[in-house]
C-alpha cells in the first residue's frame, strides 16, 4: 500500500533561558580523591557559606603560621596510607595549638580523648601528655584514620566519623541504607565538618578558586541551570498518530 500522506505536525519548543557557563575547574574539587557534588544546588551553597566562614585575615594568618607543621605531618600520614587531605584537619580541631583542650577533655593537635589517645599507643597521665607532640600524635592519627577507613571504606566517611564516632556514623548509614556522606542526615555540626576540611584546604591550595566560590556568582549560575531544568517544557508523543501511519504503510 501506499504510504498515507499526513500534515507535518509542529511541535512547539520552548527555548530554554540563557545562562552563564560553569567552567568545569569550579566544579572539580574533592576530598582525598572523593568528588564533592557541586552541581547539587543545596551542596553548593554549604560549600559557598564555608569558603566565606574562612575568608577572614585571623585564618589567612592562621595559615601563614601552619604551614611548616603541615609539612611534618604529610609524610607521617602517607606512612599509613592516610591522603595528604587529612593535614588540614588539626586546623579545624584545635587551629593546630598542642594546647587546645575542649570541654569534653579531648586534648592537643589532633583532639584526643584521652582513652582513644591511650588505644593508639600515647602516654596521657599527670606529668606527660602525647597529644601535645606534633610527631606523635599525628602517628597516632595515622593509625586511626587507617582504621576507621577499614571500617567504613571511604574518606569522607571517615571524615564524619572522626567527628561523630564511628559507630554513630555506622548506624546513620545503616538506618538509612546510604552509604554516601552527601546523602546522609547527620547532625548539624557532622553535616558541616568536611565542608570546613574542603574550604580550608581550597583556600591554602587554590585561593584564586575559593575567592570565585566567595564572590557568589557560582551558586547563582547554579541556580539558573536549576530553575531552568525545573522548568523544562515536557513534550510527548502522539502514539495513536504514530501507530496509525505504521499501519497504513
Amino acid at each position: 500500500m501506499g504510504k498515507l500522506s499526513m500534515p507535518e505536525v509542529k511541535v512547539e519548543k520552548k527555548e530554554l533561558k540563557e545562562t552563564k557557563t560553569i567552567n568545569s575547574d569550579l566544579l572539580a574539587i574533592d576530598f582525598c580523591g572523593e568528588a564533592v557534588p557541586l552541581s547539587e544546588l543545596r551542596i553548593a551553597q554549604r560549600y559557598q557559606n564555608m569558603i566565606r566562614n574562612y575568608d577572614n585575615p585571623t585564618f589567612r594568618k592562621l595559615m601563614t603560621k601552619t604551614k611548616q607543621r603541615m609539612r611534618i605531618i604529610e609524610p607521617i600520614l602517607k606512612k599509613y596510607g592516610v591522603p595528604a587531605d587529612f593535614k588540614y584537619l588539626p586546623i579545624i580541631e584545635s587551629a593546630m595549638a598542642n594546647e587546645s583542650t575542649s570541654h569534653k577533655g579531648a586534648g592537643g593537635y589532633w583532639q584526643f580523648m584521652p582513652s582513644t589517645a591511650k588505644s593508639l599507643g600515647l602516654v596521657v597521665n599527670e606529668t606527660q601528655d602525647d597529644r601535645n607532640h606534633l610527631t606523635k600524635s599525628t602517628h597516632a592519627a595515622g593509625k586511626y584514620l587507617r582504621r576507621l577507613h577499614r571500617q567504613l571504606g571511604s574518606w569522607t566517611l571517615v571524615a564524619a566519623a572522626y567527628n561523630a564516632g564511628p559507630q554513630r556514623i555506622q548506624d546513620r548509614m545503616d538506618s538509612q541504607n546510604k552509604d554516601d556522606y552527601f546523602k546522609l542526615k547527620l547532625n548539624a555540626e557532622t553535616s558541616k565538618y568536611i565542608y570546613k576540611l574542603i574550604a580550608v584546604k581550597e583556600w591554602f591550595s587554590n585561593p584564586e578558586r575559593s575567592r570565585e566560590w566567595g564572590s557568589g556568582q557560582v551558586v547563582n549560575r547554579l541556580a539558573e541551570i536549576d530553575f531552568d531544568k525545573k522548568n523544562l517544557p515536557i513534550v510527548e508523543e502522539e502514539p495513536k498518530v504514530l501507530a496509525k501511519l505504521d499501519s497504513d504503510s
